[in-house]
């Protein structure tokens, strides 16, 4: 199964979806948006994560799949 945007925290090391990160514009660049956790409220401290269910590894190569472009894991790269 394919759980496509999921994050990890490398502060507190909370997972979850991209679109439960926190936003808000940077207060030095007002065109910039800075994203955080919503843990720790630790800034662009995240990482991706393979999108395969129940990895935690880092996303390492993307690939064309019949589900949909995949961003995975080297353990998880679709065969083809």
């Amino acid at each position: 199964m394919i759980e496509k945007g999921k994050v990890v925290c490398n502060e507190c090391y909370w997972q979850g979806q991209e679109e439960e990160l926190l936003k808000a514009p940077n207060p030095f660049d007002k065109d910039e948006i800075l994203l955080g956790c919503p843990i720790c409220f630790g800034v662009d401290c995240f990482e991706y994560i393979c999108d395969e269910k129940g990895c935690t590894l880092r996303r390492s190569c993307g690939t064309p799949s019949e589900e949909g472009y995949r961003h995975t894991c080297y353990k998880h790269k679709p065969k083809k």
